[in-house]
């Protein structure tokens, strides 16, 4: 049977001109390298109108710095508003509002500011301060994904004599909670009657609330109903309508689920990514529409884009501390990972398989030449073609290896994060059930000083009193051994990025100096200076004039700090 093939083949290759022989050739290869090699795969086809959104979101991921820069700076403005002197109501509504614009930028920030307001409402003995404090730190919980922490706050907040924003505030909370309750619940009575609550919440009448979210409110429940065109043309129009950006994103994802109920995958992802892009421009670091939009791609084998798009998802959520968004993501991340691993070597068998063809159609191809025209030198080409091929094949591989160690590199720093907390978590427990001991120690001896010598002695006591700053040398030796035991190369790391005259001296006894507890507190992702001087027991200036030192000590100024922050991975 071979002998016979190729008896064919040779006759008709004797019968046929060279040039023609040649276009017969190069087709059969073509034909065969667009099956075999992965640039000639299907690709995901989408619609004109979803690819145009896809490419804007592509260009508006260069401009995040600059998107989030901007965010900085307008909470920046409104902390330079924040007045010891103004009335606690109005200055309670100034930290109010700069704990909401860090809670979707940085939560530690936020939770600073909202304990700001724990601190103020002491003070003053306000309902309408605490009632700001309590409805700022259900945000953080939130955010940090203690769904019950958060409504057990909820519980708490007094609703009587509210104003309309504070109303506006609780009810928003509430709506919420309510639909977390409901998508989380484990049992189909608890999910139904968390289901009655969202309905019950949907149609309070709340004073002063928007046209829009009125609409997005009416256009959930003709969802809920099926009524899925009338949603979509109820939302739409205020798309139009210029709202700021973050507005914009909670329309649009809203849409979104109107499309997902729809059935309508291709309107979904026009959708998810418009709102991605409002997010993006809003300067917001904790979203969900990136992050689905990322899984949705990866569904459809877009990995290129899913990748990308799931590792800005996973840079924020880190910067953002949103514990909610991390673990979520950096599982996203971990599977499309293992996809784009599994596609390389996919490629890989494929080149491979093609590189062997190429080989045996080079053999053949000189054998049938040499049969009927030697001199037909040209096809030499065909060699230096599929060489090429290879070249452009593995320069492909390289981007795709290069984007998985990225992922890697995102996935290290979560484990760094985590092994961080929970040494911490640790030590705080231990310093807790310590100060525990101390307090109960304390108030029995300002019970024996009361009941032996009385008040004036027991005054005297108080006034001269060193437990104070002995605790606090405590604390500090505490945390200074804990960190050591986490980074025991923190000093000679530190020494590295630093001039040679400003070198730290390595230390015996365990401990850091006070700029050596800035670096640390850099290093485990606290970069506020108040929040730094808080934890250190001195004033903001102070630190200030140290970062600054040391910043003008590093061997590379504008990038010291961020260097002390990656430290150990």
């Amino acid at each position: 049977m071979p002998g016979i093939c190729f008896n064919f083949v040779q006759s008709k290759i004797t019968t046929m001109q060279p040039r023609n022989f040649l276009f017969s050739f190069g087709f059969l290869w073509t034909v065969l390298a667009c099956t075999l090699l992965p640039g000639c795969a299907d690709r995901p086809e989408y619609s004109l109108q979803t690819e145009a959104a896809l490419e804007r979101l592509d260009a508006e991921l260069s401009n995040k710095p600059r998107y989030q820069q901007w965010r900085q700076e307008q909470a920046d403005a409104l902390r330079s508003r924040i007045d010891d002197g103004l009335p606690p109501l109005e200055r309670a509504e100034r930290l109010f509002a700069v704990a909401q614009i860090y809670v979707t930028f940085h939560l530690d920030s936020s939770a600073y500011y909202v304990e700001r307001l724990y601190r103020l409402a002491e003070r003053t003995g306000s309902r309408h301060v605490r009632r700001f404090a309590l409805l700022g730190d259900i945000d953080v919980w939130l955010g940090r994904g203690q769904l019950g922490l958060a409504e057990e706050l909820f519980r708490r907040i007094d609703t009587a004599g509210m104003s309309p924003s504070e109303y506006a505030a609780w009810h928003s909370r509430y709506s919420s909670i309510a639909a977390r309750r409901a998508a989380e619940a484990e049992d189909g009575a608890s999910r139904s009657a968390w289901r009655d609550t969202v309905m019950r919440v949907r149609h309070m009448s709340v004073p002063g609330q928007s046209e829009w979210t009125q609409a997005r409110i009416a256009a959930a429940a003709l969802r809920d109903s099926g009524r899925f065109a009338e949603a979509v043309q109820l939302l739409e129009p205020y798309t139009a309508r210029n709202p700021d950006y973050q507005e914009l994103a909670l329309l649009y994802y809203g849409l979104a689920g109107i499309a997902r109920a729809w059935g309508d995958d291709d309107l979904r992802l026009y959708y998810l990514a418009e709102s991605s892009v409002a997010d993006l421009r809003a300067g917001t670091r904790s979203y969900a529409s990136l992050y689905d939009l990322a899984l949705l791609l990866f569904d459809r084998k877009d990995y290129d884009r899913a990748a990308a798009y799931m590792g800005s998802a996973s840079d924020d959520a880190m910067h953002c501390r949103s514990m909610v968004r991390i673990p979520v993501s950096s599982s996203a991340a971990v599977k499309i990972s293992e996809a784009i691993s599994s596609n390389i070597a996919q490629r890989q068998a494929m080149m491979t398989t093609t590189i062997w063809l190429a080989g045996v159609f080079l053999v053949v191809l000189i054998g049938i030449l040499w049969c009927v025209l030697w001199q037909h030198r040209p096809l030499r080409g065909k060699h230096r073609q599929l060489i090429d091929m290879s070249a452009q094949l593995q320069a492909k591989n390289d981007e795709m290896q290069a984007k998985n160690d990225h992922i890697r590199e995102i996935n290290g720093a979560l484990v760094d994060s985590n092994r961080i907390k929970d040494r911490y978590v640790c030590h705080y427990i231990d310093l807790s059930v310590h100060y525990i001991k101390q307090i109960d120690t304390f108030r029995r001896e300002v019970c024996r000083v009361a009941r032996n010598k009385g008040v004036d002695e027991l005054v005297r006591w108080l006034n001269t009193s060193q437990a104070v700053s002995g605790e606090y040398a405590k604390f500090y030796q505490s945390f200074d051994s804990s960190f050591l035991d986490i980074f025991p190369q923190f000093i000679e790391q530190v020494n590295a990025l630093l001039q040679p005259e400003s070198h730290f001296a390595p230390r015996a006894d365990a401990s850091l100096t006070t700029e050596l507890r800035i670096l640390a507190a850099i290093r485990l992702g606290i970069t506020d200076s108040g929040h730094i001087a808080s934890l250190l027991n001195c004033a903001s200036a102070t630190v200030y004039t140290y970062r600054t030192k040391l910043r003008n000590a590093a061997l590379d100024r504008d990038n010291f700090e961020q260097q002390v922050s990656r430290i150990g991975l």
